[in-house]
């Protein structure tokens, strides 16, 4: 957005959200549905179809890291003891996850580790119908062994 720089204006949000990412939107989101003003700050940039990258050995379109010329939409933040793979565009990891969206098998949810097995079945049962239906949902057609 270009700001005249005759006059100030000032901008006033209830909530500033850093990150456009599946975080990001979502809480942007729901702040907004309840009535609240958001603004959304993302680094990154907004890419079209066009822009991603066939291959992630495409490194200048798959990776961001602007010193070296690459202007991709997945960064690499290292940290001490842990390397952050993340998104790097408008959407945030929306644009490097692959479209995937697993539901756990009963087993799993049925583990020692998860306190109240019925609980978490209905919760994931309902969330993953939200999902769902917000995403947009297909069938894989193909699956084999990797899936």
């Amino acid at each position: 957005m270009k700001m005249s720089t005759s006059k100030k204006t000032d901008f006033i949000f209830d909530f500033i959200i850093v990150g456009s990412g599946f975080g990001g939107s979502v809480a942007a989101m729901r702040l907004s549905q309840k009535g609240y003003s958001v603004a959304i700050l993302e680094k990154g940039l907004r890419y079209s179809s066009s822009d991603f990258p066939k291959t992630n050995w495409n490194i200048k379109k798959f990776l961001w890291a602007p010193l070296l010329k690459c202007f991709g939409i997945q960064q690499i933040t290292l940290l001490k003891g842990i390397m952050v793979l993340h998104g790097a565009g408008v959407g945030g990891g929306s644009l490097v996850y692959a479209n995937t969206l697993m539901q756990p098998e009963d087993s799993v949810i049925a583990h020692a580790a998860w306190p109240d097995t019925n609980l978490w079945k209905e919760r994931f049962k309902s969330n993953y119908g939200l999902a769902k239906r917000m995403l947009g949902v297909n069938k894989n057609q193909r699956p084999d062994l990797s899936d």
